[in-house]
């Protein structure tokens, strides 16, 4: 068979219900946007298939489906927003001694923190800027206090 020849098959409802669900299925264990795309055209075309049988007309409404299917999704997915970036800095509330653990006020929460440097200590009510994490302390480093936003 040539496909020249594919193209010209007549294909029922049926082959394209099944692939919609089939890609459907997928799209659960695979969250891509994509894949319910066309998974979704494939559906629709399952409908369309049944007045509208020349296999090479169903593929080009399938693509122009997915493609709007696409672009309508991409629509629908969240985009990043830097109102949502966490917070980078932290006040500290307990003494965070040079090269050891204090606790810092972060998010709502009280964490240990270590300064990144060594041998600074930290006082109590002072500004820090986050800039790590190892497990549950936050690597901190001090805001000069003129300049924090805490303060």
């Amino acid at each position: 068979m040539t496909f020249s020849t594919f193209l010209t098959l007549a294909v029922g409802p049926v082959p394209w219900l099944l692939g919609g669900l089939c890609l459907l299925g997928l799209s659960l264990l695979v969250p891509e946007p994509t894949i319910v795309s066309l998974g979704f055209a494939a559906l629709v075309m399952a409908i369309v298939a049944m007045s509208m049988t020349l296999l090479s007309k169903q593929l080009l409404v399938w693509g122009i489906l997915s493609v709007a299917f696409t672009l309508i999704l991409r629509g629908l997915v969240p985009k990043e927003s830097k109102e949502l970036e966490r917070s980078r800095f932290a006040r500290v509330c307990e003494l965070i001694p040079p090269g050891g653990v204090g606790r810092v006020h972060y998010e709502g929460a009280i964490w240990h923190a270590r300064c990144q440097i060594s041998d600074v200590a930290i006082s109590p009510e002072n500004g820090v800027t986050v800039v790590g994490r190892e497990g549950n302390t936050l690597i901190v480093v001090p805001i000069p206090p003129e300049s924090g936003p805490l303060h």
